[in-house]
Order: C-alpha cells, then structure tokens, then sequence
C-alpha cells in the first residue's frame, strides 16, 4: 500500500474506527487499533515510548508481582476469591496522557494498572472496602461504572490509591462477566445468560450499547449524507458522559455539556421536536442549561409545535438531535412552499376559470417530471417551476395570458407609482382577478421575506415577488426596486395584509435622522423609540458635518401608524433636526 494510503487509513483508525470499537464496548481491539495507527503516524515517537515503558516494566517487575501478590492475599484473607492481573499501560494511551497534560514520561504515576476481577457483585463492593482501609485513596480518582454503566454496557470500579512503596497504584475491580464484555464488545453479554432467548433479543432487552449500536444504524440511515453521519457520529465518540434522570426515574446517559434539547431527543424524536420549556430538578431553566450528572429533567412540550427552531442546531451536542432537527426543519420548509405553491396554482385556475383537482394533478405528474402532489406544490412555492407549466400539465391546451405590467391607470384612482390614496391595505396586480394572498409576517406559515432597505409594514400598499428558492419578497409599492420586474410579470404576486389585532406582530422598517452632535444625542434618540414601544435592531451613524450626525436606524414596529408616531416624537425632540422614513 502506498506510504499516502497508510497513513491516511492509520489517521481514519484514530478518528473513526478505534472509538467506535470503544463505544461498542471491545476495549481490547480498541487498544490494538490505537497502538497499530500510533506506530505508523509517529514511528519515532511510538519508538521511543515503548523503550521506556520496557526498560520502567523490567526495572519494577518485583513490585507489580509484590502488588498482585499482596492484593490477592489480603482479599482471600477476607474470603474474596480473586484473580489480581498487573499490566502496563499501552504506548498511544501513554503517549496522548503526555499531550493531554504537557507533562515529561518521568512524571507519569500510574502508568502501571491492576485488575481485580472477582465472582459476584457483591464481592466487587467489598473488595474496594478492602482496598480503601489498606492503602490510601487519590482523591478525585474513584469512579463507579457498576450502579452507572457507560453506554457501551461497560461496567467497573475505578479507583487510584498509594500502594506499596509509595507507588501509585490504579485499580479496575469488576466481575468476570464485566470484564468479558469490557474486553470483547457487547456480544459477550450473551455468553453468561442461558435460556433467555436468541442473543439479539437479550441484547436488545439488556444492552445499552445495543441500544446506541441500533440508534447509530437508524441515524446512517436516515441521515441525508454519508459527512453528516459521520460528523454526527464523531460528536459522540468523544464526549465524556453525564447521567441524567426522567422524573419517573428512567437513566438517560448523555455526552458532557448535553441541554434538556439533546435529553428530549434522547427521549424521543417527537418529544424533542415538540419541546418548548423544561425544569430542571424540579426548577424552570432555560433549554440552554448544560446537565450535569444526577440532574432530574422535565421536559415541557406543546403539541402545537412540531418543528423545532433551526437555531437549535448550534445548541445541541448529540448526533441524534442535530440530525432531528436537520429533518424538521427540513420537512418544514419544504411544507411552507408546497403551502405557498399550492395557494398559486389554485389561484392561477380561479383566475383562467379551469376547475383543479388533486386527482387530476396526480395524473399530469409524469409530465412535470414530479413524484408526488406536495414536490410539484413546493416546487411552485420555490419558483423553480411555474403555476402555468402545472396548468398546461393537466389541460394541454391551456394559453397563458400575460398581463401587462405598465397598466393604464384606471380613472377612479391613481395607479402603481405616485399613489396619492393609501386608504386600502390591498393592492391588485391590474388586469386580475381572485382574492389575494393574505401576508402575516416573518413568523407565518409561508416562506415571506421582506425586501431590504426599509422593508414593508401594515398600512403600506405591498406587492409580493416570487424570488426562485426564496419564497415570496414583499415591497412597498412606492419601492424603486420594483422596476427591476417590470418584463417578468409572471413573478408578481396580489398579497394583502391579514393581521390579528389581538396577536400584533412586528415588521422591519428603518429610519434616517439627522441628529445635532451634543452628550446623550443618541440616547435621547433611543429613549423615544423605546418609549412608544419600537424594538431597534441596528444603527449606523456617519458624521457628515462638524455639527451633525447621519444615523440610520432599522428598528421593528407594529404597523404605519405605529412608525409615523415614531417619527412624529422624533421630529420633536431638540437634538434632532430631520427624522423620515427610508424606502428601498
């Protein structure tokens, strides 16, 4: 194999294959495929660590025999039957405990380990009893993997004492079944459970790492790509654990620094998508709160919520819920613009008078090169196909007629540009027919945006464009930008507001003030804004005379009135000299 294609299948070893042999629970091939790709990254330095370790393991040959000697005599002096097995340390888990802490080989105390492996559980207890009043303990090194297991079905006790000749000494004590798996994988579990079954149902009914072995699988196959499973997958790999509780008792183990979002998901995939609030051992805390272990977590959820945001991505750290929330959003966003396509399509044959059906949609699919109703909707929504390629689909015949963008102005008003009445909310594209489509906000069940620069609010005379993989751009009729549209009139859109008086939602607007240059100028500017309720989400200020300052601010606002009184206190304040509106 050429010396490139090693080395990168020995990088591979270290990133992928090593830990995921050591999250399905085989320790022993773990170490083995560490020490092989360590050999060929860093000869030298595999070299090296192993001459040390040989010349430290020759020089203390009698003192790990006196360790395994001592220990199995003092437990059988208590009638603990046991097998003391002394080992060293191998030369990757050495060589990365000397990165990790920037420390010299000389300072390494524990590179020698023992393993205590007795017949029962019970024997397991009393046997760190035995070691504990025999030698003394390194605080902070005990860990019980027995009552907690990992999710590999690993289950020990770790514990770090000063044997004899003021030694360091770390000890693993763990039941003959424990130390099967822990060195072969999860199907050893099979072998000390007789009549219970096939080996898979055991598995499935006892194992957790069975559980995250089948939990990997769905993710590989549910998964959009083979990077995202694999990114999703390598989050996981090396995470330490936390162990947290549902409030009817029930052990979810999670990596560190897991939010309530990854335990709902943990939970289950709805759950987590229909999670609005959580408490936290029995307090109300944000979703963001980093678990700690113990934790008891009650997740909160609303059924009318079925997607979750997509600024949870960036929250989470757990492969499961990252690519749960990819697939909601996914699926979200996908059924606004089938909603939004939808709402063309039946509009385009109200307007041509042509009756729609489902059924006879289903039949023209071949000839739009679709598979199903709701990707032909969405992807009308997204302007990648248009209403009247659906309408030619299912009546051959069908002639679309082009409306002239540039219309005569009617004589009962004034027309598009330079309107002098703005007493309707609703504008028609001329030459139409057919209700509009109503506009709720940013926050609706449609894919709308509002065009920049100023943007549009309730009480603006609007028109909808349909921009390719955007969804629908809402302008203010006054807008310039418009004129870039006039010779494609198929995008143009009759929208009109439909806000609820009781549930008022906020549209973006800006503003430009000419402010005099005096202390607390801007904060006055400000104060006026917040007081009638304006939420300011960016200014900008450029000093164009010794005496005066441009600030340019986009703030959000309820409607036209709401802005006009905005600017109104503004114009009124001393410290400004001229307040408007901004159109694009």
């Amino acid at each position: 194999m050429p010396v490139v294609a090693r080395r990168r299948a020995a990088e591979e070893t270290l990133e992928i294959y090593a830990p995921l042999a050591g999250r399905m629970g085989m320790h022993e091939m773990r170490e083995e495929l560490d020490d092989l790709a360590f050999r060929e990254l860093y000869p030298e330095a595999h070299g090296v660590v192993s001459g040390r370790l040989n010349a430290l393991a020759e020089r203390n040959r009698l003192l790990i025999s006196d360790i395994e000697k001592q220990l199995t005599k003092k437990l059988a002096d208590r009638g603990i039957e046991a097998k003391v097995l002394g080992r060293r340390k191998r030369s990757y888990s050495i060589w990365r405990k000397m990165e990790r802490k920037s420390v010299g080989f000389e300072q390494l105390s524990d590179i020698f380990g023992f393993r205590v492996i007795v017949k029962t559980l019970a024997d397991c207890y009393q046997a760190l009893g035995i070691v504990h009043t025999t030698w003394p303990v390194v605080p902070g090194r005990f860990k019980d993997y027995v009552s907690t297991p990992k999710q590999n079905d690993y289950r020990s006790i770790h514990t770090t004492v000063i044997g004899p000749s003021k030694q360091r000494v770390e000890l693993q004590i763990r039941t003959t079944e424990m130390h099967e798996i822990a060195e072969y994988g999860i199907a050893a579990h099979a072998l000390y459970k007789d009549g219970a079954g096939s080996p898979t149902e055991l598995l499935s009914r006892e194992s957790t790492a069975y559980a995250w072995l089948r939990r990997t699988i769905e993710l590989l196959a549910e998964g959009s790509n083979p990077e995202e499973f694999l990114e999703h997958t390598k989050l996981e790999l090396f995470h330490d654990q936390v162990f947290c509780f549902t409030p009817k008792g029930k052990l979810i183990a999670l990596p560190r620094k897991a939010t309530p979002i990854d335990f709902a998901y943990a939970v289950h995939t709805d759950v987590g998508n229909a999670t609005v609030g959580c408490k936290i051992n029995g307090q109300i805390a944000p979703l963001t709160s980093e678990l700690g272990n113990g934790d008891e977590v009650e997740i909160i959820i609303a059924k009318a919520q079925t997607a979750p945001p997509a600024a949870w991505e960036s929250l989470v750290v757990t492969g499961k819920a990252r690519a749960a929330i990819r697939r909601a959003t996914r699926t979200a966003v996908r059924t606004q613009y089938a909603g939004l396509g939808r709402r063309i399509v039946e509009r385009l044959f109200q307007r041509a008078k042509m009756a729609y059906s489902d059924e006879k949609l289903t039949g023209a699919l071949p000839r739009l090169a679709r598979t199903s109703l709701e990707e032909v909707m969405a992807a009308v929504g997204r302007s990648e196909l248009k209403a009247s390629d659906v309408a030619r689909a299912m009546y051959p015949d069908y002639k679309e007629e082009r409306a002239a963008v540039m219309a005569v102005k009617p004589k009962s008003e004034s027309g598009w540009f330079g309107l002098k009445k703005l007493t309707s909310v609703k504008f028609k594209v001329p030459n139409t027919v057919g209700p509009a489509i109503p506009i709720r906000g940013i926050n609706g069940d449609l894919p709308v945006r509002f065009a920049p620069d100023g943007g549009a609010v309730p009480g603006d005379r609007i028109v909808g464009i349909l921009t390719p993989g955007e969804g629908i751009t809402i302008y203010p009729i006054q807008s310039a930008a418009l004129s870039a549209f006039e010779e494609t009139p198929e995008r143009w859109l009759d929208v009109r507001w439909d806000e609820e008086e009781n549930t008022p939602r906020r549209f973006p607007a800006r503003i430009a003030v000419q402010s005099v240059n005096e202390p607390g100028s801007l904060a006055q500017i400000a104060q006026v804004i917040a007081e009638h309720d304006g939420n300011i989400d960016n200014i900008r200020m450029t000093r164009r005379a010794p005496d005066f300052t441009d600030v340019q601010i986009d703030l959000e606002v309820y409607d036209l009135q709401h802005l006009t009184a905005i600017i109104a206190q503004l114009r009124a304040k001393p410290v400004v000299a001229k307040a408007e509106r901004v159109n694009g």
